[in-house]
């Protein structure tokens, strides 16, 4: 037995030298990712706001009864103004080509609410979110960031 330990010793020394060289070389560098790169930030001349560039008053008065109008109280109505605030300003001329189906799409969402969708500001909220997108959707470039009730009264 004597005579194989050298050999033996002489293996299990190669063998630590070798993973002790896997791991730090291939099992560290892994697990450490490859080196940071240094990021820098792009400058750009695009203006992103919120806020519009224009506002258009052009759709007037609307007139509506609500989807729950005729109830014990009598006949009820929606009497609204809209205007809409757009990005960039270009699109208002989209907006003049097409004031009677944007007038057509908010009719259709106001008919479609009752009472009680749109009594309180929280509801008008959610309304003019849902005109916004409708009337969004058939702009082909812009959008409208805004829609502003100028007056609304129920009665």
């Amino acid at each position: 037995m004597n005579r194989y330990m050298p050999l033996v010793i002489l293996v299990v020394l190669g063998q630590t030298v070798l993973a002790y060289i896997l791991i730090n070389n291939v099992l560290l560098y892994r697990l450490s990712g490859p080196p940071p790169v240094e990021l820098r930030e792009a400058k750009s001349d695009v203006a992103v706001s919120d806020e519009p560039e224009r506002i258009y008053r052009e759709l007037g008065v609307f007139q509506i009864n609500p989807a729950d109008s005729v109830d014990n109280q009598g006949f009820r109505f929606l009497q609204t103004e809209i205007t809409l605030g757009v990005s960039p300003a270009q699109v208002y001329d989209q907006l003049e080509k097409q004031n009677p189906r944007f007038r057509d799409i908010i009719i259709a969402i106001l008919t479609t609410k009752r009472l009680a969708e749109i009594d309180s500001p929280e509801d008008r909220e959610f309304v003019k979110d849902e005109i916004r997108f409708a009337l969004n959707e058939h702009l082909t470039t812009g959008e409208i960031l805004q829609i502003y009730f100028i007056s609304f009264m129920i009665q």
